[in-house]
């Protein structure tokens, strides 16, 4: 949802305003204290502010008019159905406010629905059926996912019940807040290989294999761009450790090509040297960050790019490149709208890593199968590897120092056995450090 533009006060609870992007217009909204939320209105026919501010009150009075939805008490045998629902509305609204992250919200609707379904499979329909060992098999319902996935969805789920069923008296707030309520998910070290790095080798082999074999087996214009597509974005995760999701929300705007040259000896002339640089603002921690990209991902970017525009001018006349328009959109959607994580990752695994299964060694410290995460985490250990300052790789990749140590710091110590094990023979002794007395110089 978009973010609040100008918000001005009108008196306790109400407020015009606008939004900053997406949609047009202004708007009336007012505070309902009972509800906990904002009933918000257009006000027609205002373009400008001064309009807005004349005109307010006719779109406030239809609050009055218009009877506000209300949300169902425990006495009102209110289903769970009922009351996702009604969560979902109001996490919208606060979206919609600015006072939460829209990526969050989405996750969590996710969640929410998840809970559905386990609560349908125990046979729990009322808040008043709900019991203090509710959630004791919910990590056997869901064995089949990541235990990390497991321990999101119970973060969630316990938001919506410790933030909106327990203050509206639906579930009682002590057996909701008991220890044994939720069950705890421990994730140990040796489990938290599900994205493991790709080595140098398995890299070179599926690189070649995308440039080569799989970039000829197109056989409609649109097959041909999906595999640009997909040859440009793999490469870039690869020399950026960008999460996928933040590669796919990247514009035009976002990004920054430069050219410094470079002296080639062998030729005796300045040569193209294309550096990118993409600037992260919506990211899993909420923190904004400059990517610098290494290798040649700025030569690769700027030849999609190409491609793209004459892609676009031959099969989709229509659609206009502007600095909104995402870097991985779907032409069919004019830039506008990406192609789904869930899609990209699915490509992946059935297009690229399947058919090259019984070439790929794998990574020897995890039995995973390679994701598209994995050029992430592939990237981390390759600067760990070259020597780089751990803040700085942590600053890159828009994650704290202990993240990285935890989760992405398993790079393979033989490669660097000489560094390790080398000795100095033959060498003498360098002498002690001699302190000068400048008094007796």
């Amino acid at each position: 949802m978009p973010a609040i533009g100008l918000s001005i006060p009108i008196q306790d609870g109400v407020s015009v305003f606008n939004y900053q992007s997406g949609k047009t217009g202004w708007y009336v909204r007012r505070w309902e204290k009972h509800e906990r939320k904002y009933r918000i209105k257009k006000i027609e026919g205002a373009e400008t502010q001064e309009q807005a501010l004349a005109n307010f009150y006719k779109a406030l009075a239809t609050f009055e008019t218009t009877k506000a939805r209300t949300i169902k008490k425990r006495t009102d045998a209110a289903t769970f159905f009922e009351l996702v629902d009604d969560f979902i509305d109001f996490e919208e609204r606060r979206v919609m406010a600015g006072y939460k992250d829209a990526q969050s919200h989405r996750r969590r609707k996710v969640s929410l629905r998840v809970l559905l379904d386990y609560l349908a499979h125990k046979g729990v329909k009322y808040p008043s059926q709900v019991t203090p060992l509710l959630f004791e098999e919910y990590p056997l319902y869901r064995s089949d996912v990541m235990k990390s996935t497991i321990k999101s969805e119970l973060r969630d789920i316990g938001v919506f019940f410790r933030q909106y069923l327990v203050p509206r008296e639906h579930v009682s707030n002590e057996m909701v807040l008991s220890k044994t309520f939720f069950p705890s998910i421990v994730i140990n070290d040796d489990e938290l290989d599900a994205n493991p790095a790709i080595n140098p080798d398995d890299y070179r082999l599926i690189n070649s294999y995308i440039r080569n074999e799989w970039m000829t087996s197109h056989q409609t214009h649109r097959g041909y761009y999906s595999r640009h597509y997909m040859w440009t974005f793999i490469h870039i995760l690869k020399n950026s450790g960008m999460r996928p999701k933040e590669l796919l929300n990247a514009r035009y705007k976002d990004i920054t090509l430069t050219n410094p040259k470079r002296w080639s000896e062998s030729k005796q002339e300045w040569e193209d040297a294309f550096k990118l640089t993409i600037h992260v603002s919506k990211s899993k921690t909420g923190k904004k960050r400059d990517v610098l990209c290494s290798s040649n991902a700025g030569e690769r970017l700027r030849q999609f790019l190409i491609f793209q525009r004459e892609y676009l001018a031959e099969h989709f006349k229509g659609v206009q490149i502007t600095p909104d328009s995402l870097i991985f959109g779907k032409p069919d959607e004019h830039l506008v709208k990406g192609y789904a994580y869930t899609h990209l990752q699915q490509q992946w695994r059935e297009k690229i890593v399947r058919p090259l299964k019984s070439k790929l060694k794998g990574n020897r410290f995890s039995e995973r199968e390679y994701t598209l995460y994995s050029l992430r985490t592939t990237y981390i250990e390759d600067r760990i590897e070259e020597g780089m300052d751990i803040y700085l790789i942590a600053r890159l990749a828009g994650n704290s120092v202990q993240v990285i140590q935890r989760y992405y710091d398993r790079h393979d110590v033989l490669k660097r056995a000489d560094e390790v094990q080398s000795i100095d023979y033959g060498k003498r002794k360098k002498p002690e450090v001699e302190t000068i007395n400048l008094l007796e110089l």
